[in-house]
């Protein structure tokens, strides 16, 4: 739950079958589901935003989150996550007490936390023993597209990372890899780097286009020390897009050479602060021959920083979900939890 519900507001995309009147009755009118956001504390009129697409008209992630931020008005952090994830309590105030721990870069604005979280399984959820440690994203392998693919390791408690800030109390972890489902900044960020729209059909490569803008804009990225956050991270894919929008798969593939683009510093998006060539060998990836250095699953940090039986999450995971009656009301449950009701 948060700490300070009131001042959540949540901005959803909802991606259904606009032809279905059940479906189209849930969310525009709420019937039968609006019960369960009903708070003294929280607004559901005042502080649930949301956009409806039809799911035929659906492109992947990046125009999905674009329209997501669309729905910011004036706020002072942005919180953008996946669907269905459950928070541990006063998340809010902690990721903000973090946020402003990162030096010169929270001081500029140019700070963002983010990690994959770690996973839980219904029906019971994260329970009292779900795991608290942090994780952090390291590069993985190149996919046969040529797009990198990344995967969060897992922190072991007592490992404390040196301030390379000069400031003792940041003990958020430096690193350079982005992940979509879970960041965290102060909201001018979408100023300077906002989602492109025009990425369709592409899931590969939106972490990895994101990463390298805001490494060109300024942007240094953190992994928090703890984790604040569940997904769900079982795949359940509901209906297929791609038999509805026949040019997708063309789109996908302008799409994925608008990256492969970016990350060898040309194309559309890039700041002019840092270069890609600079963020390439930080990362220890080599764009061109599509190949990985040695030590670079470590992220810069000492191999006995990581829980060595930790089973990476791969990125290949999907955010699917049935949308039954009853699958629906889960889903807005579980939008209730996230402000702590």
């Amino acid at each position: 739950m948060a700490r300070y519900p009131g001042r959540v507001y949540i901005g959803v995309v909802w991606q259904v079958d606009t032809k279905s009147q059940q479906e189209m009755d849930m969310f525009t009118s709420g019937k039968d589901i609006i019960t369960t956001l009903k708070s003294s504390h929280w607004e559901n009129t005042k502080n649930l935003r949301s956009i409806i697409v039809g799911y035929t008209q659906s492109t992947g992630p990046c125009y999905a989150r674009y329209l997501a931020q669309t729905l910011h008005r004036g706020e002072d952090y942005v919180l953008q996550i996946d669907s269905h994830m459950r928070f541990r309590p006063n998340w809010d105030e902690y990721l903000i007490a973090q946020l402003h721990k990162c030096g010169s870069s929270s001081e500029k604005g140019k700070a963002v936390l983010t990690a994959y979280p770690p996973g839980y399984e219904l029906p019971c959820g994260p329970g009292e023993d779900a795991e608290t440690r942090g994780t952090i994203l390291v590069p993985w392998k190149f996919g046969d597209d040529g797009i990198l693919r990344q995967k969060g390791r897992l922190l072991r408690r007592e490992y404390t990372h040196s301030d390379s800030f000069g400031q003792n109390h940041n003990d958020n972890i430096p690193c350079l890899l982005y992940a979509g489902g879970f960041n965290f900044f102060q909201s001018s960020l979408l100023d300077v780097c906002s989602y492109d729209r025009k990425l369709h059909g592409l899931f590969f490569g939106e972490e990895i286009s994101m990463a390298v803008r805001l490494f060109t804009h300024g942007y240094d990225l953190f992994a928090p020390p703890e984790s604040v956050c569940y997904h769900l991270w079982k795949r359940n894919p509901l209906r297929n897009i791609a038999i509805h929008r026949q040019n997708l798969a063309v789109e996908k593939e302008d799409a994925i050479s608008v990256v492969r683009e970016q990350v060898r510093g040309r194309g559309r998006g890039l700041g002019t602060i840092r270069v890609a060539e600079q963020f390439a060998l930080q990362l220890g990836v080599n764009f061109e021959t599509l190949t990985l250095s040695d030590g670079c699953e470590n992220a810069n940090l000492d191999s006995d920083a990581f829980v060595s039986s930790f089973r990476d999450n791969p990125a290949a995971i999907s955010d699917c979900m049935d949308l039954s009656k009853e699958n629906i009301n889960q889903v807005m449950a579980l939008v209730s939890q996230f402000t702590g009701h």
